[in-house]
């Protein structure tokens, strides 16, 4: 019988720590742990990151989002839950890379941390839009463009301060909004191609996404009960994450919810451990993750158990900071040294420069302050001779 570690510490919860694909080839070794910004990834290899992995979202476990890093530098986040930006200032990712986001769905702990995202890369160096890919809905309000829209309405005061002191194509989102009434691709560019396709999540407008990348791939089925949909556009895969809820006894008993209402939640809309259990079995990938349960001391076993009646291939229960490198030879899952308080990492090297400079736009005016409320601060010699200095420029 495997036991699995507790969780919180320096072993994922995994049943392999290492899946070898090819057995001839010379594996590489990698830490233990995986310290963030120290492991260049080499041109064929994957890395993903969990940043968030729970429900309820708590301070040990944030809401859904994963981070994909590749070989060519590009960098996709896969859902935008309350807790995942503060996951992805950990990983020393520069927030200028923070410029993709494919969407699964529009449950608020799915979506919370976009406008996280969209303010701190203004200030921290992201010179270019934010894309974020989402379905349409089956009206327009239910869709990617709208929240997008909504998005700008709920930041409408935040522009309104930062305009002139911030360089403003910092504050362009942009939504990509597809139909997702089948596998479509929703985006094929250096060497990477991904592919959308719906899954059954309460109601029309939830999708899962196949990352494919130098004859590796990858599934983020996001939000869904178990679906032939999932399983057909699962196959082949290096690593599927599927949505696992514990067992509904466990919202009873952690949480004190009614028998009824746990059922509710874990076995329709999301997916049992045994149900993710045939997903995986049917999809075959060569790693099954699961995430989207509660993560605490005692709560993995009975998971594992209950999948270990449907499946028994390599199997992870992320946590959020698990980490999974993908390569042609093998995938490794690892967790990341924990930093607690980091600070964000610079742009790239030449990325500013390669976008003209910061720079400022005069068709974007700041509001301004009304006079009797400007009298009321405390005038600092040395400030106010700045902020002379800035008027002089126009800038004040």
């Amino acid at each position: 019988m495997t036991v699995l570690p507790e969780p919180f510490g320096r072993d994922p919860l995994t049943n392999r720590r290492v899946v070898v694909k090819d057995e001839t080839a010379t594996l590489k070794e990698y830490p233990h742990l995986y310290h963030a910004g120290t492991e260049t990834l080499v041109a064929d290899e994957m890395r993903i990151t969990a940043l968030g992995t729970g429900y309820p979202s708590r301070r040990g476990q944030g809401a859904a989002g994963f981070m994909v890093e590749l070989g060519n530098g590009e960098v996709f986040i896969l859902d935008a839950g309350a807790g995942t930006n503060m996951s992805f200032n950990h990983m020393a990712v520069p927030y200028n890379k923070a410029n993709k986001f494919f969407i699964s769905h529009y449950h608020i702990d799915h979506i919370a941390d976009l406008l996280v995202y969209y303010d701190y890369g203004q200030p921290n160096g992201r010179l270019e839009p934010m894309h974020i890919f989402g379905p349409a809905g089956e009206t327009r309000e239910l869709g990617m463009e709208a929240l997008v829209e909504n998005l700008y309405r709920m930041a409408a005061w935040h522009d309104a301060v930062k305009y002139g002191r911030l360089d403003t194509r910092g504050f362009d989102m942009q939504a990509h909004e597809f139909i997702p009434d089948k596998p479509r691709v929703v985006y094929d560019e250096n060497d990477t191609k991904v592919i959308a396709f719906p899954v059954p999540h309460g109601i029309y407008g939830a999708v899962g996404y196949r990352l494919e990348y130098k004859g590796l791939a990858m599934v983020f089925a996001g939000d869904c009960e178990p679906s032939s949909l999932t399983v057909e556009n699962s196959r082949d895969v290096d690593v599927l994450i599927h949505e696992t809820f514990n067992p509904p006894e466990t919202y009873v008993e952690l949480l004190q919810w009614t028998e009824m209402q746990a059922k509710l939640v874990a076995w329709t809309m999301h997916t049992a451990p045994e149900a993710a259990a045939l997903v995986f079995e049917a999809a075959k990938p060569r790693l099954a993750v699961s995430f989207h349960g509660m993560v605490a001391p005692g709560t993995p076993q009975p998971m594992f158990e209950r999948m270990r009646a449907n499946y028994n291939g390599p199997w992870v229960m992320a946590q959020d900071f698990t980490v999974i490198n993908v390569t042609p030879e093998q995938i490794v899952t690892r967790m990341v040294a924990f930093e607690p308080g980091p600070l964000p990492v610079p742009p790239s090297e030449g990325y500013i420069a390669s976008k003209g400079g910061v720079q400022s736009n005069p068709d974007k005016v700041r509001a301004s302050m009304p006079d009797w409320l400007a009298e009321t601060i405390i005038p600092v010699p040395m400030i106010e001779d700045f902020k002379a200095e800035l008027k002089a420029k126009g800038l004040l």
